[in-house]
């Protein structure tokens, strides 16, 4: 699942923005309470408001176009790489899901964790193979592989987001459900388009459209109400 999710949304990042696929994997939010209710989890009211807010924000966000849309000559819409990237948030709240149950059958969380890296590093490396494999074919539309492999930034940008992104991200996320569950561990990380709306304008100068970022504090809107950060009235 971890596979799914990651993998879509690199392919996603071909054909769309990266801060539209950073908004849209917060899709999420809304699939991992229908998944977890079938699991036979209890789920609260206000994840479930949360939860039509993500996708009212997920269909708003939709009808911005976008740089790369734009680019493109499209002037709205979803286009290919959002539809990757929504595909890739439902397999995202499966991984989700599916962290939260092992956790609670009492598996180290760090110990998941580095179980799941090694089988992502035997599937990436199959998949790594398979391109150059197609690429030697002379497939059409084969990428050349490790093009970059000379540029040393390239090598720690690699790095980077093995070792932040990645490996402590992983294992802090999946420390955390061991006492979160699937629903709020997916609303909590509702602050990842924030930080991808700054990155991405500041590395790459992509900027959304206002339905954009209207869609984007929907979403972000859903988040906070699903994990009950507004404070509750007491009775009299």
């Amino acid at each position: 699942w971890n596979l799914g999710n990651q993998g879509l949304c690199n392919v996603a990042l071909l054909f769309t923005d990266a801060t539209r696929v950073s908004f849209f994997t917060q899709a999420s939010i809304a699939f991992t309470p229908f998944i977890a209710t079938l699991g036979g989890d209890k789920v609260s009211r206000n994840t479930w408001l949360g939860c039509a807010l993500a996708f009212l924000g997920v269909a708003v966000l939709g009808m911005d176009g976008g740089s790369a849309a734009a680019a493109a000559g499209l002037s709205g819409g979803f286009n290919f790489g959002d539809w990757l990237a929504v595909a890739g948030a439902a397999s995202y709240s499966m991984y989700i899901y599916r962290v939260g149950a092992f956790a609670k059958e009492g598996f180290s969380g760090q110990g998941l964790q580095i179980w799941k890296a090694f089988f992502l590093a035997i599937m990436y490396g199959a998949w790594g193979l398979y391109d150059v494999f197609a690429f030697n074919s002379g497939w059409a539309g084969a990428g050349i592989p490790w093009a970059g492999w000379r540029n040393w930034e390239v090598w720690a940008l690699l790095a980077f987001t093995a070792v932040v992104p990645g490996c402590i991200a992983d294992l802090t996320q999946a420390k955390g459900q061991e006492t979160v569950s699937a629903s709020e561990s997916s609303v909590l990380l509702a602050g990842e388009p924030l930080f991808a709306a700054v990155f991405g304008a500041i590395t790459l100068g992509e900027f959304l459209g206002p339905m954009g970022y209207v869609g984007g504090l929907v979403i972000i809107m859903g988040a906070l109400i699903a994990s009950d950060v507004f404070p509750k009235k007491k009775a009299a």
